[in-house]
C-alpha cells in the first residue's frame, strides 16, 4: 500500500494524474472517491461540478465496506459489513402452520378477553362493597320528619299598617 501512496504523491507533485479508486454507494447512485479507502485518506463524493468532500457519517458501499467519516471529507475507520447468518426455515405446503397460528392468534386474543375480564369483576365486586357501605351509612343517618313550625305571625292593627300592607290584608280576605 505504501508504494501506491508515494506513487501517487510523486505524480501529484509532477502534475501528473493520480489514480483515484471509486466506490458506489447501496443507493446506487452516490460515488464516493478517494485515494485509497484506508484511515486518514480523502474522501469526496464524485458530482456533476467535480469532487466535494464526503458528509460526516456512515457510508455503505455496494461491495459491503462500511466508511466512517467523523471530519468532512477524511475517512476515520473502515470495515466490512458484518454478514447476519442466513436462518432456514423450512415451511411445508400444508394447512398445518396456518391452523396453527389461527389456534395461537385465538388463544392470544382469548387470553386477553379473560383478562379483562378478570379486571371487571374485581372491579364489579369493588364497587358492590362500597355500595353495600353507603347504604349501611343511609341507614344509620335515619332521615327526621319535618316538624312543622309554625311563624308566630305578628299582628298589627289595621291603623299602623301602611296602604300597601291594608291592601294585601285585604285582598287575602277577600280571596277567602
Amino acid at each position: 500500500m505504501e508504494y501506491k501512496q508515494t506513487l501517487n504523491k510523486v505524480r501529484a507533485l509532477l502534475s501528473l494524474e493520480v489514480k483515484l479508486a471509486q466506490m458506489t454507494l447501496i443507493d446506487g447512485v452516490t460515488i464516493l472517491e478517494a485515494e485509497a479507502f484506508e484511515p486518514d485518506y480523502s474522501v469526496g463524493i464524485v458530482t456533476a461540478d467535480g469532487i466535494i468532500p464526503a458528509p460526516i457519517g456512515v457510508h455503505e458501499t455496494t461491495d459491503g465496506m462500511i466508511i466512517t467519516v467523523e471530519v468532512e471529507g477524511i475517512i476515520k475507520a473502515v470495515e466490512m459489513k458484518k454478514e447476519e447468518p442466513a436462518i432456514e426455515v423450512e415451511i411445508e405446503a400444508s394447512e398445518t402452520p396456518k391452523k396453527v397460528v389461527e389456534t395461537i392468534s385465538k388463544e392470544t386474543f382469548f387470553e386477553e378477553v379473560k383478562v379483562e375480564i378478570e379486571k371487571l369483576e374485581s372491579e364489579n365486586t369493588a364497587l358492590k362493597v362500597e355500595l353495600a357501605e353507603v347504604k349501611k351509612q343511609l341507614e344509620l343517618a335515619s332521615v327526621k320528619p319535618i316538624a312543622f313550625n309554625p311563624e308566630v305571625k305578628q299582628t298589627k292593627s289595621v291603623s299602623e299598617m301602611t296602604p300597601l300592607e291594608k291592601h294585601r290584608l285585604f285582598k287575602q280576605t277577600q280571596i277567602k
